[in-house]
């Protein structure tokens, strides 16, 4: 038995080895922060892809266009009135030896790069191929390897004591906010009664010029003016304030939610004592 589960786990080990091609590293990264997109040239499929694998020197480049194709002139895949033979020389790759006599990764920070919010890119991925500088074409073989569309998971973080149902937030979605008082680490927050917690939130929305709204209900010292405001609180001792976004902030026409902070307070405010410490922020899904 214990031989058959050794030689299951080589065969599962070996096929995910075989399969990976390109990936991303962290696994669930950050995107406002460095990532490395990684090809191994050498697992890739696509016949067109033989003569890297035959001339592993290099240099090979990245050519991406999910999120966004058309970004800035200084980022753009390719230049030249025949862009696919002229690689452009700011996305040339790096090759990573201590995986692979083939690989070669490109490190960018996805939001700058692609000039897009971080929601955009875990809703959409990347997507990408890898080629050398004169990718053929034009009458030529094309040398490249096959298309990879990366799906780009958000960073594994354990909930908070302020989260959304569901996880993933929508403007026109039913939404409600929970606030964990149970496991509420502030002493001064803990067993808070019902009436006695209200909700300060600041959200940003953009229009399509990118203009940014601010909107905030009620400044933080006048959110008991707003009974709207008030969480109520559920049997367990969490509290909770469901809406519907858009139409509970009011959001003009032509804006599009991207975030939103909140903080929770009590009633009767004092001090910073009377409040959550850490604000916390939320991500809008793709509308």
């Amino acid at each position: 038995m214990k031989n058959i589960f050794t030689i299951i786990l080589i065969i599962v080990a070996f096929n995910k080895s075989f399969a990976q091609v390109a990936w991303v590293e962290p696994k669930k990264p950050d995107v406002t922060k460095p990532i490395r997109i990684y090809c191994d040239v050498n697992k890739a499929t696509d016949a067109a892809a033989e003569a890297m694998k035959s001339n592993p020197a290099g240099p090979f480049y990245i050519w991406t266009w999910k999120p966004v194709e058309a970004r800035v002139d200084s980022l753009l895949n390719g230049t030249g009135d025949k862009p696919w033979k002229n690689s452009n020389d700011r996305l040339m790759m790096t090759k990573d030896e201590t995986l692979g006599p083939n690989v070669w990764y490109y490190e960018m920070i996805p939001t700058e790069f692609y000039g897009v919010e971080a929601s955009v890119i875990y809703a959409q991925g990347i997507s990408f191929l890898v080629k050398p500088k004169d990718g053929g074409g034009f009458g030529d073989p094309d040398i490249k390897t096959e298309d990879f569309n990366l799906t780009i998971d958000p960073p594994s973080v354990e909930r908070g004591i302020l989260y959304s149902l569901p996880k993933t937030i929508f403007g026109e979605h039913i939404t409600t906010f929970i606030y964990d008082n149970v496991n509420e680490p502030k002493t001064s927050m803990k067993n808070l009664k019902d009436g006695e917690v209200y909700i300060h939130m600041v959200a940003t929305a953009k229009d399509s010029s990118g203009a940014i709204l601010t909107i905030e209900p009620n400044k933080f010292f006048r959110v008991t003016d707003n009974p709207k405001l008030q969480m109520k609180r559920l049997a367990d001792g969490r509290f909770k304030l469901t809406m519907i976004p858009n139409r509970f902030l009011s959001l003009p026409s032509g804006y599009t939610l991207v975030d939103i902070e909140i903080t929770v307070r009590k009633k009767n405010y004092s001090s910073v004592a009377d409040q959550t410490d850490k604000k916390t922020k939320l991500l809008f899904g793709c509308q």
